[in-house]
């Protein structure tokens, strides 16, 4: 049997990891399918039409998204990265 990770990735995570715009990221990747590695989370509600999932990413998801975000970023159409502190840095 092949191993399989079965690690998920927020929204969050994904836009911190790829110093991209969190919702850039939701909008490039609201074409994609659990098949595509974006998956829909709840969490304490019950799910429903009102509810509001949390996107989750697999692995290749995450692949996928990078290649996604390629497109608008290579036409001029992506949004300015976010801005973050150095680490280490003193204030």
């Amino acid at each position: 049997m092949e191993y399989r990770n079965t690690t998920l990735y927020t929204l969050k995570y994904v836009a911190e990891m790829l110093e991209e715009n969190e919702a850039f990221l939701h909008d490039c990747s609201i074409g994609m399918f659990s098949e595509d590695g974006r998956l829909s989370a709840y969490d304490s509600v019950q799910a429903s039409e009102w509810s509001e999932p949390i996107v989750v990413f697999t692995e290749d998801g995450i692949d996928n998204l990078r290649y996604m975000i390629n497109v608008p970023t290579e036409m001029g159409d992506a949004p300015p990265k976010p801005v973050t502190e150095a680490k280490g840095s003193v204030q």
